[in-house]
């Protein structure tokens, strides 16, 4: 029986590897896209900040166009007084107090220049270091999924070797007891067997197992579960020496013969 036992053990681990290759084939897919997560960030970021410099150029063109329409009108201002449509001197003041003010306005649309032009040259330097963090994340990205869907190959091969491996170890296990495994399997999530620790209880329900089946559980003659969550229950503590029945008979023939010696 602790033959049927340990096939059970083997037959549960290698269950478990399946199932766990499995899961990591079918989030394959969504590992990749996980590690993409960092290209995407690095992409929005520089596709913002494309925008934005986009914006602040624009900005500066009609800035710029602003300011030749300024100075064109200073000029026409000016030729006024060259060419003698000023006729008294309360126009002259006038004309005057018309030039400074658009002077002034011409000082306000040079200074938001320069503020857009160094607005325009800093994002431009913070936009070519985004392409470049672009560039970077995509080029671990493409390293990343190649690793990713390289590893499907080997998970096949080792999916198709297990599986040839399982149909030999289901061949070596007693047919009532690999239904009863099968049962428990199903429901218990893939867990159909659970250990007793040392200190008597089942590593699957972390409850205690009544004394009696553990020294069963020990000795490992007999399938026993678990009375709480029915799963097939092994020793995982020290290895138990069972001392051969022959030898127990004989010692308590000596003890016998001891105690009448006594008497």
């Amino acid at each position: 029986m602790k033959e049927h036992l340990e096939r059970l053990i083997a037959l549960q681990e290698a269950d478990l590897r399946l199932e766990e290759i499995a899961e990591r084939k079918r989030r394959i897919p969504e590992m990749v896209e996980a590690v993409r997560q960092p290209l995407l960030t690095a992409q929005a970021t520089r596709d913002s900040l494309k925008q934005e410099v986009d914006k602040l150029t624009k900005d500066r063109k009609s800035c710029e166009q602003a300011l030749a329409e300024q100075e064109q009108a200073i000029s026409k201002l000016q030729d006024r007084t060259t060419k003698g449509e000023i006729k008294t001197n309360r126009e002259y003041q006038a004309h005057l107090v018309e030039i400074e003010l658009a002077k002034k306005k011409k000082g306000e649309i040079e200074e938001q220049l320069l503020i857009l032009m160094d607005q325009v040259d800093t994002r431009k330097k913070d936009l070519a270091q985004a392409e470049a963090a672009v560039k970077e994340a995509d080029k671990r990205f493409a390293a990343e999924k190649a690793s990713l869907e390289g590893s499907v190959g080997a998970l096949d091969e080792e999916l198709a070797a297990l599986k040839q491996k399982r149909e030999a170890m289901v061949a070596a296990i007693e047919p009532t007891l690999l239904r009863t495994y099968e049962k428990l399997r199903r429901s218990k999530k893939g867990h159909a067997l659970a250990g007793v620790n040392k200190d008597g209880s089942c590593m699957a329900c972390r409850l205690q197992v009544q004394p009696q089946v553990v020294a069963e559980v020990k000795r490992g003659i007999s399938v026993l579960t678990c009375s709480n969550c029915q799963r097939i229950l092994y020793w995982t503590g020290e290895p138990v020496q069972i001392v051969p029945q022959q030898e127990r008979k004989a010692d308590e023939v000596e003890v016998e013969e001891t105690a009448e010696t006594t008497e």
